[in-house]
């Protein structure tokens, strides 16, 4: 049986080597020592890749993320999101509408929106109040007379608009405003309010029935709205059959009383 005076010496030694105990042992201190210069040594590593070298390294860094999400989803469903974010972070900063943009995009909006998408431009978008004004008398005959026939279809207040006229600007102005790009059907039908659990046969009906309505608006003037749209599901693309066209209408739409029933991420495709 171990003495009082032994146990007591015992706690004297161990409370005169603090370098040893586990709150700061010879590991925890090699880490905090080696953890600096491994950050340090792959910036340096970084900066000395020819271009050649670092396409590799970042394609060997994307399959290993997509093996990891492959091997072992949970981890990754864990911390991808917020890598992203903090990657976003450290390249824009604060940046409340890039950041409004991401979240929306984790939600939701990743199903029919590229991630590339959502980041900044290099070229900046007119403001929906700089968009030229649109004056049918300088139009041709046939754009002149579709312009009239859609401010008869889109005439006065937009809130009390039934649901199908609601529904005929937000996709004629979703489609005008992505010029020759064409738009989702998922992201047509999550624009509409319709939500996730509507993204079906609902939703895809919602957005033919809203095209066909259009498109026999336009036809007595000899104009064709919409190419056939391409895919299937929420992939599938809805898109105007001319761009000059599809200008013509945006720079209506923008300016038009109804312009706030368009998502923030529709930003106009016009020349002045």
């Amino acid at each position: 049986m171990r003495s009082t005076q032994h146990i007591k010496t015992k706690e004297h030694k161990s409370s005169q080597s603090p370098g040893k105990n586990m709150n700061d042992s010879r590991s925890e201190r090699s880490y905090a020592k080696s953890e600096p210069d491994f950050e340090y040594y792959v910036a340096k590593k970084y900066n000395s890749k020819s271009d050649k070298e670092r396409e590799l390294y970042f394609q060997k860094l994307l399959d290993a993320f997509r093996t990891l999400s492959e091997e072992a989803p949970e981890v990754f469903d864990s911390i991808a999101p917020e890598m992203l974010q903090r990657s976003i972070w450290s390249w824009r900063g604060a940046d409340p509408l890039l950041s409004k943009k991401f979240n929306n995009w984790l939600l939701a909006d990743y199903q029919w929106t590229p991630f590339d998408d959502i980041l900044p431009k290099e070229h900046t978008h007119h403001p929906m109040l700089d968009v030229p004004p649109l004056d049918p008398t300088n139009l041709d005959e046939a754009h002149h007379s579709l312009i009239e026939a859609l401010q008869g279809r889109f005439r006065g207040d937009p809130h009390r608009w039934d649901a199908s006229r609601r529904d005929q600007f937000i996709i004629l102005g979703m489609m005008a405003t992505a010029g020759g790009y064409g738009v989702r059907q998922g992201k047509l039908i999550h624009s509409l309010g319709m939500g996730l659990a509507e993204s079906g046969v609902r939703g895809a009906n919602t957005v033919r029935a809203a095209k066909i309505a259009l498109s026999r608006l336009a036809k007595p003037f000899g104009l064709q709205l919409f190419a056939p749209a391409v895919g299937n599901g929420s992939e599938r693309i809805h898109m105007f059959t001319d761009e000059e066209l599809a200008s013509i209408i945006a720079r209506y739409v923008f300016n038009h009383d109804a312009s706030m029933l368009l998502p923030a991420t529709s930003f106009p495709n016009v020349s002045s």
